[in-house]
């Protein structure tokens, strides 16, 4: 109904890479959960930001982010479910009292939900003033999401899926690519970068990414009045030009046959990627120069053919190591020492090494590692 319907109980930062002035800041708000729900909301934005990390290019470009969680109760679980939606659809004609006055229906279709925006994002400053982005998780289990200068979605078992695309929309400008409203596109080339009108090989926005052999228009849609459903006459990943961009079915053009802002769950196109990672690059720390960290010691079995050491650094470090024995290692084919690399989670990477081939008695050994640059 109105914010008199819930209250702001703080913030927490859920991932830190260093001061929010530098950083790509996301924040994310609870809709739709009473005050006794709230550790729910917990474990859902945990899990979105989880998501978030599993999905490229943000794996690469985590350490440009930082995360903040903003807990906000409301009256009423869930939210607005209007009996009658415009597309046809019969709801339930529930009417929540939630903070941010989430609803399903809006621009009558069903399925996009979202609340008062301006509210969500005076929310999100005023507890985090260096927010560049704004996700509201709606406590309603229906599917439903929409972008704009928010991304709203619902705690659907898709969630997390939901608000990566809808992020797509509010924090990249990137377009549906799900040519299923409208017959032919008017004409006039769209500002949002993944999707064009222009097929010129030369001119058009992805030019660059486009292989010489790869024919244009790469695929066309045969019939304007329905969304074209054909398998993809090139590899998966070939970047061209294929009909059926935005909400139209023919006249706009996607890079690829598919990509996450088609269909849910798979991966992020190459020029999605790229424009992705425009605004998240300048965000990334700057190297301070190397930093030498202390030795370790210990004692290698023989044929050691997996981790011995492993060590736990930063997930915004790259680390490089030296090894060296303490006693010379008997001549053989192939003994060999390697250096892996392994991000377990959103938080650290760990280091570890393993000697392969090593057939002579135990040997002890030296170890030294050194930071070298930042991701």
């Amino acid at each position: 109904m109105t914010a008199a319907d819930g209250t702001v109980h703080g913030h927490t930062k859920l991932v830190d890479h260093g001061p929010d002035a530098g950083r790509w800041t996301m924040t994310i708000l609870s809709e739709g959960y009473q005050e006794d729900e709230l550790p729910k909301f917990h474990t859902d934005a945990d899990a979105f930001v989880d998501k978030l990390f599993a999905t490229q290019p943000f794996t690469d470009m985590w350490c440009a982010i930082n995360v903040y969680r903003v807990n906000v109760s409301s009256t009423d679980s869930g939210a607005d479910d209007p009996a009658v939606c415009g597309d046809g659809t019969v709801g339930t004609g529930k009417t929540a009292a939630t903070f941010f006055d989430a609803t399903f229906c809006v621009n009558n279709t069903r399925r996009l939900l979202a609340g008062n925006s301006a509210r969500a994002l005076l929310t999100a400053q005023t507890e985090v003033p260096e927010t560049d982005a704004v996700v509201v998780i709606v406590n309603d289990p229906q599917y439903g999401g929409a972008g704009g200068t928010v991304a709203w979605f619902s705690t659907d078992p898709r969630a997390s899926e939901i608000g990566i695309h809808e992020l797509g929309h509010s924090a990249f400008r990137l377009m549906d690519e799900y040519s299923d409203a409208m017959d032919t596109w008017p004409g006039g080339e769209p500002l949002q970068p993944n999707i064009t009108a222009d097929t010129n090989r030369a001119t058009t926005k992805w030019a660059g990414l486009i292989n010489a052999a790869t024919p244009l228009p790469t695929q066309t849609n045969p019939d304007c009045t329905t969304t074209n459903t054909a398998a993809s006459p090139v590899a998966a990943g070939t970047v061209g030009l294929f009909e059926g961009g935005g909400r139209a079915r023919c006249g706009l053009y996607r890079p690829e046959h598919d990509c996450y802002m088609r269909n849910l769950g798979v991966d992020f196109c190459a020029v999605c990627r790229q424009a992705i990672r425009a605004v998240l690059v300048p965000h990334l720390p700057a190297f301070s120069g190397p930093q030498v960290g202390t030795q370790f010691t210990g004692s290698v079995p023989a044929n050691a053919t997996n981790r011995w050491f492993t060590y736990d650094w930063p997930a915004c470090w790259h680390v490089v190591w030296t090894v060296m024995t303490d006693a010379p290692v008997t001549p053989g084919p192939g003994i060999t020492w390697d250096v892996n690399v392994e991000r377990a989670n959103r938080r650290h990477v760990t280091y570890w090494i393993s000697i392969t081939n090593l057939t002579d008695n135990p040997i002890g050994v030296t170890g030294r590692y050194a930071i070298v640059a930042k991701v």
